[in-house]
């Protein structure tokens, strides 16, 4: 059976670029997306380009010496802009995606942030020499994963237990966006390193797609996921917060450059593993609300079963082959562990803000 077309969720020929009067005067993003509606200049840097650029590294050094979380939230949705046009419609801002500013802008704000999260996840990482071990490095996947902070059980806890059904649609939305890129980030991680890893993404792929039947292909199951509950996602995201706009950019900051592709991997890993449980508390909240996850939300409920078999599968068939034929990526793939791990607690700490987490727990405990 074919799918209905108007499921199919098509990238805007604009982008995701906010409207001019939306966007603070003098701010990364306003410069960004002036120069992204102009004329494509793929070698020269103009005057408008080293504002940008200026721009760009006043802002970051704001975020890094005082946390400025206005600063961050404008790098992070401006870099989020970027990649989106690189992925996005091809007759769209994608012409832009070879100029010497854009990689110059990629270049700033890749480098900070690597720097800045790699220093933030040093005390996680192992040593060099243990992370040549295939099987210490599988063991340690498996463990960061499954560790839980207090913040993290909170979450999943008012997901599965308290959260209203107004909640769960925040949710819901606000998580689609990386839903609908999931598949781009395995692609850009596919380039050949050894066939046993391809092999592995493949079936990934194969099953992302729905094992060839469309109806199946996650991100239509996705789509059915907001239509029971009337969503849709905008243009833009919903995320008035830079936590998630870096955890979705963090993807394709190391993705899109082949030097982090263990990297790439070791991220790719993560989720794999540590979303067994968040997928089993939203099915809980859901049916809890009366709905049957199965038939109504089969992206959550068949992510259950599936993100069970991916994370071991993923160990097996790409980190373990990857370490033992190039120790020295042991370290790689855990760094990009450790940086999705570092995303992904943001994230939650995000969500508790959205959905009121940690006031409710406070309020049950005083």
């Amino acid at each position: 059976m074919t799918e209905d077309p108007t499921s199919e969720r098509i990238p805007p020929r604009g982008g995701v670029l906010r409207p001019a009067a939306d966007v603070p005067q003098g701010s990364v993003e306003s410069l960004l997306n002036t120069i992204l509606r102009g004329p494509v200049e793929p070698l020269e840097i103009t005057a408008a380009h080293r504002a940008l650029l200026t721009a760009l590294d006043e802002a970051l050094e704001r975020a890094r010496t005082e946390g400025d979380t206005g600063a961050l939230l404008d790098v992070h949705r401006s870099a989020y802009t970027v990649y989106e046009g690189l992925l996005g419609h091809p007759l769209g801002i994608a012409v832009h995606e070879r100029s010497a500013w854009l990689n110059a802008f990629r270049w700033t704000y890749e480098e900070a942030v690597l720097r800045t999260d790699t220093a933030a996840i040093a005390d996680r990482l192992p040593g060099p020499r243990e992370a040549t071990r295939p099987e210490f490095v599988r063991d340690w996947f498996l463990t960061e994963a499954k560790e839980r902070n207090e913040l993290d059980r909170l979450v999943e806890t008012h997901l599965a237990e308290r959260a209203t059904m107004a909640q769960l649609a925040q949710f819901i939305q606000a998580d689609g966006y990386l839903n609908y890129r999931f598949f781009d980030a395995l692609v850009l991680a596919q380039p050949h390193f050894m066939e046993t890893v391809k092999h592995e993404i493949s079936h990934h792929l194969w099953d992302e797609c729905g094992e060839g039947e469309q109806r199946r292909a996650h991100t239509l199951q996705f789509t059915r996921s907001l239509r029971t509950l009337g969503l849709s996602l905008p243009t833009v995201p919903p995320w008035e917060d830079w936590r998630p706009y870096a955890g979705h950019n963090l993807y394709f900051v190391l993705a899109c450059n082949r030097r982090n592709h263990f990297k790439a991997l070791g991220s790719l890993a993560m989720p794999e593993l540590f979303d067994v449980d968040r997928d089993a508390a939203v099915v809980s909240g859901l049916e809890r609300h009366g709905y049957g996850a199965q038939q109504d939300f089969e992206f959550f409920y068949n992510h259950m079963e599936g993100d069970a078999e991916h994370g071991p599968e993923w160990l097996d068939g790409v980190v373990l082959p990857i370490v033992a034929a190039e120790p020295e990526a042991g370290l790689e793939l855990v760094t990009g562990g450790a940086l999705r791990m570092l995303a992904m607690r943001r994230y939650n700490e995000y969500l508790a803000d959205l959905l009121g987490v940690t006031e409710v727990a406070a309020e049950r405990t005083s």
